[in-house]
């Protein structure tokens, strides 16, 4: 259930000690505290209608109607969202369009990018007239993002255009394969899991380890169906994680690997038996969803970065995504375990775990 005026208001006034009186009775620390309220819950009211917009993303802009269209369904296929107010039919790329994309097309609060895609035959701007990094500030904190312009080459397919914009959404921790946290961008994180439609009645999120609290509403209010657990058998016992899942009426499934560490992915035999095990029977839940039995997953380790990464690529994988759409996929629901994953992960994953699951 989202937060509305009402509701917040209602939650603002029941902070006051004594509700019979009228707003001039009040002292002047009280109706701080009640502006305070107000204030932060104002700006979640705002943060949460920017998250839940869908209209962000790439901006494109093509020669003419019909390579505007395929291209936008091609992005849709591969898990692209695109900002449909800036897809343009133009043969040039101006700084009126690229102004309006950077007002109206990034979502501040989950993107340290900004993208904008020339189709063949159009025309880009001069380099000189690329505006500096940009930012954006939130908890007085300023945020970074640098503008892209992919230009499709003349012989370029849409397939080859896709790796190259992959290559620069994942950027260069994915490429360099930094494991360290402190190579995350410093970004606001999403107050909630971003699912992702990989079949008609399945969505996936990657996630880190749910707080107690959420449970409850990312039951009631996502509706969410499935938790799979990625924790080691001590972070289980310590947490109580699986047994607070189904108290909220959640489906836990837990597949519990000792770490992120590389060598846990290539030489644990302990890990990859149980990925034998129980991979096949959770790929089967989303490949099976129905109307009636929808499936709606949030994937989790800790951080919700190494084995969490990992993990929902090698299930995107076994449920017949290609290399690049299950990356793409990733990217979607968790810019940050996108990147943080790794290279090496990635294939291990690909190249010694895949093979081995029935």
């Amino acid at each position: 259930m989202a937060i509305t005026y009402d509701k917040l208001f209602f939650q603002a006034f029941n902070c006051l000690p004594n509700e019979s009186k009228s707003l001039e009775e009040y002292s002047k620390d009280e109706l701080i505290r009640l502006i305070n309220i107000l204030k932060n819950g104002i700006e979640t009211l705002n943060s949460d209608k920017l998250i839940e917009n869908e209209d962000y993303g790439l901006g494109i802009i093509a020669e003419n109607d019909n390579d505007l269209q395929i291209f936008q369904e091609f992005c849709l296929k591969n898990f692209l969202p695109i900002s449909h107010e800036n897809c343009h039919v133009s043969s040039t790329c101006d700084q009126a369009m690229i102004e309006h994309y950077l007002t109206t097309g990034i979502n501040h609060l989950r993107s340290e990018y900004a993208m904008i895609i020339l189709l063949k035959n159009v025309q880009p701007i001069e380099s000189s007239l690329l505006p500096d990094e940009k930012g954006f500030s939130l908890n007085n904190k300023i945020y970074k993002y640098q503008l892209k312009i992919l230009h499709q080459d003349k012989h370029e397919t849409h397939e080859e255009l896709l790796i190259k914009i992959r290559e620069n959404l994942l950027g260069e921790i994915f490429v360099i394969d930094h494991d360290d946290h402190a190579s995350i961008p410093s970004l606001p994180a999403p107050k909630q899991p971003q699912f992702v439609s990989i079949f008609p009645h399945t969505q996936i999120a990657c996630w880190p380890l749910p707080r107690r609290r959420d449970l409850n509403r990312f039951q009631q209010d996502l509706g969410v169906t499935h938790i799979l657990t990625l924790l080691n058998h001590k972070e289980i016992n310590n947490t109580n994680i699986c047994h607070h899942i189904e108290s909220a009426g959640i489906e836990s499934i837990q597949i519990p690997i000792e770490g992120g560490d590389l060598s846990v992915f290539t030489s644990s035999q302990t890990t990859i038996d149980m990925l034998m095990e129980r991979l096949p029977a959770v790929r089967d839940l989303l490949l099976n969803s129905t109307v009636e039995k929808p499936v709606k997953m949030i994937i989790h380790c800790s951080a919700g970065l190494h084995r969490t990464g990992t993990i929902t690529y090698l299930l995107l994988r076994l449920c017949h995504f290609d290399f690049n759409r299950a990356l793409l996929i990733i990217n979607r629901t968790r810019a940050i375990t996108a990147r943080q994953v790794g290279r090496k992960r990635i294939d291990a994953a690909e190249n010694h775990l895949l093979p081995k699951i029935p």
